[in-house]
């Protein structure tokens, strides 16, 4: 009786691991990074990863330019040519997204959708502190707006996490 009412509750706690959605990493026709809940042959677009029996990339894949930033230079000039080429998915392709559902994916790639669309006035800020996106705000009478991403290192990558 014990180990049935252990072996329910193992069970219920494992449900939200469950309930999330994989986000695909996906390269678009045009070459842009695309992130879906959906399986990337599903929204007209090649997956990132490999084939799962496939030993070496395909040289006729896409080119989705920046995967992992190794350095706080590779990281500040994915996120300047994000915000250059006003892309949401760009910057999102420099987020590690692990802990979010698709919702909160959705969400955040919204919110930075309406962020690339502001003028970049500087990128601030380190490793250990997260970089400031610093924008003009709207109205042209000089005022800015900072938006803070964290920064955190994973797989030997520095990643940006959303603007909180």
């Amino acid at each position: 009786m014990i180990r049935a009412i252990v072996l329910l509750l193992l069970l219920f706690l494992a449900l939200p691991a469950a309930a999330q959605t994989a986000i695909h990493r996906c390269v678009g026709a045009d070459g842009r990074p695309v992130f879906s809940d959906q399986p990337c042959a599903s929204v007209g677009a090649t997956s990132l990863l490999p084939a799962p029996s496939a030993s070496a990339p395909s040289s006729d894949a896409p080119s989705a330019g920046l995967l992992c930033a190794k350095d706080m230079a590779e990281l500040r000039g994915g996120l300047a040519g994000a915000f250059a080429a006003r892309s949401a998915n760009r910057v999102g392709g420099l987020i590690l997204w692990s802990g979010y559902g698709s919702a909160g994916a959705v969400e955040n790639l919204r919110t930075m959708e309406a962020l690339v669309r502001q003028p970049l006035v500087s990128l601030q800020g380190d490793e250990g502190s997260g970089i400031d996106a610093v924008t003009s705000a709207p109205g042209g009478d000089g005022a800015t707006r900072r938006a803070h991403f964290a920064v955190v290192r994973d797989s030997g990558c520095l990643w940006l996490r959303p603007p909180g």
